[in-house]
């Protein structure tokens, strides 16, 4: 098999699994086919609505620090796989994701081959494809940790793995109706037997929920405490802040990148409790050496250009919140380059109601065939073929009393990162 073949392997394979079988059932299926590497790793599980990645990047850079062997599966899926399976942070090579799908592959054809099996052909999702590849990579590094995100829009097939000895819960979870699921999916999450749980603030609802989950099941639970936070540097080019008396540097800015970094601090202090040998210095010089690609980047400081792989309203509310800190700086004026999609409505109305004017929406088409969707007609909207022309456009006529925020799914603000930077000549 060829990378490109195994590339082509994980694309064309399905998004919704066959209603044939179950989701626990095709996953047992795989990890059973493939020598049950499943069973020989201990993993953490990243969950909640926003942050994950961030947190997962801290807690990687921190076991670094440490000298733990670590793994790590992003979820969603990005355009160049490797980027999705890393050890020690750092993506798995193209032998090896030859080596890993050829592995799935050859575990599919024995389980189509089986004389008993009465329903249709057997073909995982990519979700599937890609988490057995995970497992396979950890399990041939001797990871000694590994950490699994989980995927907040899709199918998730982790969710059918033996349960991890800890989770985490990052970002807060939302009071809306339409997102209380969220908070009873983790509740019948930690009710599988997790003996850990390191959250990030909750408002009193969620709070609750998990409090007496835990309690029930006698999980220990870990809230991390906004109000002990005492940021006393905050700039474009970093933070600085303090937690519980000890004092920190992150080279990411914003102020939810404080939150994010003492759900890791939370998480390594409870790693620490469980053997692991993490000293306070780890910690700090883990997330002083963190990067977040696309997490609230700065691309440019003159102009100014940020770049966040943000897709859900809540998420939204933080990186507006977050761009006021900055108004004295940047000021107000301020252009979008986004997909044509419910974004552009979601970024209106935050920024909006923050007081920022929006002069121009560069817009990635959909490819669909259909109009601009977007409803605020009063606002110029260029809707562009290609994320080349998209880029171009949202740096035309940019200047340094404006702020240019790219942003969308992962994919699509990766693409405008690597041509906006290949534009300005980075």
């Amino acid at each position: 098999m060829t990378y490109h073949n195994a590339i082509k392997f994980i694309k064309n394979a399905p998004n919704i699994p066959p209603k044939e079988e179950s989701a626990s059932e095709r996953i047992n299926a795989l990890c059973t086919a493939l020598g049950s590497p499943q069973k020989k790793i201990k993993y953490i599980r990243l969950a909640g609505s926003n942050g994950k990645t961030v947190c997962a990047r801290m807690l990687v850079s921190i076991l670094n620090k440490a000298n733990i062997l670590n793994g790590c599966l992003s979820m969603p899926i990005y355009d160049d796989v490797r980027e999705n399976i890393r050890i020690n942070g750092s993506p798995i090579s193209i032998e090896e994701t030859v080596e890993y799908v050829s592995a799935v592959k050859s575990a599919v054809a024995k389980i189509n081959s089986d004389p008993e099996r009465t329903t249709d052909a057997f073909m995982p999702t990519a979700h599937e494809i890609l988490l057995c590849m995970a497992l396979l990579a950890f399990v041939s590094h001797g990871c000694l940790l590994c950490l699994l995100e989980s995927d907040h829009n899709a199918e998730d097939p982790s969710r059918y793995l033996p349960s991890p000895f800890a989770a985490v819960i990052c970002g807060s979870i939302p009071n809306e109706d339409r997102d209380r699921k969220d908070v009873y999916k983790i509740r019948s999450y930690i009710s599988r037997g997790i003996r850990e749980i390191i959250s990030a603030p909750q408002n009193t609802e969620a709070y609750k929920v998990i409090a007496d989950t835990c309690s029930t099941v006698n999980c220990r639970l870990t809230l991390a405490a906004k109000n002990n936070i005492n940021i006393t540097r905050l700039a474009l080019g970093g933070t600085e802040f303090s937690y519980k008396d000890n004092d920190y540097s992150l080279r990411v800015c914003g102020q939810f990148q404080t939150v994010n970094a003492v759900v890791a601090i939370e998480s390594a202090d409870m790693l620490a409790r469980c053997g692991y040998k993490i000293s306070r210095q780890n910690i700090k010089d883990g997330l002083t050496a963190v990067t977040a690609p696309c997490k609230f980047e700065l691309l440019s400081i003159s102009p100014t250009i940020i770049a966040d792989s943000t897709y859900t309203p809540i998420a939204i509310e933080a990186i507006c919140d977050s761009l006021t800190d900055f108004k004295n700086i940047v000021g107000t004026r301020i252009k979008l380059c986004l997909p044509e999609s419910e974004l552009i409505d979601y970024y209106v109305d935050a920024l909006s109601r923050r007081g920022y004017s929006i002069e121009k929406i560069s817009t990635l088409s959909s490819g669909d065939g259909e109009a601009d969707r977007t409803e605020h007609t009063s606002i110029p909207t260029t809707l562009l073929p290609t994320v080349k022309s998209t880029a171009k456009d949202a740096l035309n006529d940019l200047d340094r009393n404006s702020i240019l925020l790219v942003s969308g799914p992962s994919n699509f603000t990766r693409s405008m990162r690597h041509e906006i930077l290949a534009i300005l000549g980075f």
